[in-house]
């Protein structure tokens, strides 16, 4: 009888999966990535590739991480999360392909430009006339005041924010752990207008950050779906530029800027201030990355 040797490093089997994964998500599925190519990253022979994958080698040292970010272009930090059993598959993927746009902008706004002329029927009514400006307007300064009115109705002035908190101040929107979904996050609505009720479930017994920022998005969507005074104005537009603006909206409010502006006064600049503040707000390090830029391009 064949003996099958245990998993003794199911951490360097997560890694392993991840990279396999990264790769499928960079060639867009125009290429069949097989193991093998997860092994040519580190020159590993058929033999050494198999035992990574088994969780037969243990894959942790830094330079070896390192030779993984600069082929997959990612964070080594992120890399070597997954390594120490940090972060789990699914997060590293969500963390890989990035939080979305926070803004319309570059080849995504060109693209959206290019369909909109050659198709304006599908964004505009028989009645509507909306240039392409006004309808791909992400309008920010809305996004922002209702961000800082929902703060300042729950008197939120410290960082992190507390999802739990936040859904207190919106009784028919819930956020909750469920060991029986299969999903990352399951949400279930029912009713609709200003009757909606949404609940939204996750699964694993901890609020990951990233879990944080989609629950975030979910109740920009629900304030939209029940007409809250806040966005309900936001409602009318194309789906692209929701999306965008629950992206937004959801790094507003685990950022606030009045808040990252007080944190980063606070930073030891001698230490690694992205890891600093990603742990002050309870979020990753990238999405941390991306808020700075954004702050630091729109001064909120």
């Amino acid at each position: 009888m064949k003996k099958i040797a245990e998993n003794r490093y199911p951490h360097s089997a997560t890694l392993f999966k991840f990279c396999k994964e990264a790769l499928e998500i960079r060639y867009e599925g125009n290429v069949k990535v097989i193991d093998q190519d997860v092994g040519a990253i580190l020159g590993y022979d058929p033999a050494d590739c198999s035992h990574w994958k088994k969780g037969k080698k243990n894959i942790r040292a830094l330079s070896t991480l390192r030779t993984i970010a600069d082929h997959l272009s990612i964070d080594e930090r992120l890399l070597i999360d997954i390594a120490s059993g940090k972060v789990g598959f699914d997060e590293a993927v969500f963390e890989y392909r990035g939080y979305g746009a926070f803004g319309l902008s570059g080849r995504t706004s060109e693209n959206l430009k290019k369909e909109f002329f050659k198709n304006p029927t599908r964004y505009q009514g028989e009645n509507t006339r909306a240039t392409f400006e006004e309808l791909f307007d992400v309008d920010r300064p809305s996004i922002s005041k209702a961000v800082d009115s929902i703060l300042a109705a729950g008197r939120f002035e410290e960082a992190p924010i507390y999802i739990p908190e936040i859904c207190q101040l919106f009784p028919n929107f819930a956020v909750t752990a469920d060991a029986t979904t299969s999903k990352t996050i399951e949400v279930k609505t029912e009713g609709q207008g200003a009757d909606t009720k949404v609940s939204v479930l996750y699964s694993g017994s901890e609020m990951r950050p990233y879990l944080r920022f989609l629950a975030a998005r979910e109740l920009f969507k629900y304030l939209v779906t029940s007409g809250n005074g806040h966005v309900a104005h936001l409602r009318a537009c194309p789906d692209e530029v929701l999306d965008i603006r629950a992206n937004l909206f959801a790094g507003l409010l685990l950022i606030p800027g009045k808040m990252l502006r007080k944190e980063v006064e606070k930073v030891d600049a001698s230490h690694d201030i992205v890891n600093q503040l990603s742990e002050t707000f309870w979020v990753s390090k990238a999405m941390l990355n991306q808020r700075l830029r954004d702050y630091m391009e729109n001064l909120t």
